[in-house]
């Protein structure tokens, strides 16, 4: 099968086609993959980036996202048949098997569950990283009706995917944006938008005297640059950071937590619902064949994104 794949840290990775295809046990099941996508957290790991953090056990497939069909089931499986339709991402803690491949070989109780039948493969796969911790994300920030919520990196996968989240709910979104996003992000549910370069909190806090209700930062890297975005969260609001970037300086009263996916079948399936039911759409900028992976990756670092990144493989 051919699979992308990085040999050591001091290689390039790239595809190959003489990969196995992976057996599968009594409790397996292989899935053929037709699409996956790209997240930042899988160029990072292509660059050796997550060395130290996790382990890299060479030659490493690359890729977390996934939608595909079931082909083989093990002798004990009983979830899935052969023929089902499944999406889902990988939440392992080794790196060795991914999704930028022909086939994967999984447990049928772990990283999958029934693909949303109202959307493609391509749109199922670039769900589950991006929309998951999106919805972590909401339910960390507990946002009610009218809420007022600051948004920094709205355009991006996880940010497009919270602004329609939080949009549904009722909030009041602030999306910081360049100019060109301003439709994208209205489209999706944004109130109003901040020129991301200008200075964001002064601009939110003459807006709005009394504070925001809450903040997700899907930029900031650092507590500084969190805290200065959180400075505008009123007492008793709450602020949230995709990047482990919560901690010192956030003032007094404001509760400020990291936030972390995990694959779950509920979540997959609360996810699912809410694609079928039409409550979350799946913006996707570009789609790119296995063999691109790498350039997808280069794009991903070098060009401003709105929305999702997707892989398409069979």
């Amino acid at each position: 099968m051919r699979a992308f794949i990085l040999d050591s840290f001091e290689s390039t990775p790239g595809v190959r086609d003489d990969v196995p295809v992976p057996a599968i046990g009594d409790h397996d099941v292989l899935v053929r993959i037709h699409a996956s996508s790209i997240n930042p957290v899988d160029a990072f790991t292509a660059m050796g980036a997550l060395r130290g953090m996790v382990e890299y056990r060479f030659p490493v497939i690359l890729g977390r996202d996934l939608a595909g069909v079931i082909e083989q089931v093990g002798s004990n499986v009983s979830r899935y048949r052969v023929g089902d339709e499944v999406f889902g991402w990988l939440s392992k803690p080794a790196l060795q098997e991914g999704t930028y491949a022909d086939y994967i070989a999984l447990p049928e109780d772990e990283f999958t569950a029934p693909k949303p039948a109202s959307v493609d493969f391509t749109e199922a796969a670039a769900v589950p990283l991006a929309a998951g911790t999106a919805l972590f994300a909401l339910e960390a920030l507990a946002l009610e009706e009218s809420d007022r919520v600051l948004v920094v990196g709205a355009s991006g996968g996880v940010g497009s995917f919270f602004v329609q989240l939080a949009a549904g709910r009722g909030a009041h979104v602030i999306a910081t944006a360049l100019p060109e996003d301003e439709t994208f992000l209205r489209d999706l549910g944004a109130a109003e938008t901040v020129d991301r370069s200008e200075d964001v909190p002064a601009v939110v806090r003459e807006r709005n005297p009394d504070g925001v209700a809450a903040l997700l930062d899907l930029v900031n890297r650092e507590p500084a640059g969190f805290a200065a975005n959180a400075s505008v969260v009123k007492a008793g609001g709450r602020a949230a950071s995709t990047l482990g970037a919560a901690g010192d300086g956030v003032p007094d009263g404001v509760s400020a937590t990291n936030v972390m996916n995990a694959s779950e079948l509920a979540r997959f399936e609360q996810l699912a619902e809410l694609i079928d039911t039409g409550k979350l759409r799946v913006p996707i900028q570009r789609s790119y064949p296995l063999e691109q992976v790498g350039e997808a990756f280069a794009d991903l670092q070098t060009q401003h994104t709105q929305g999702k990144l997707a892989i398409t493989i069979a």
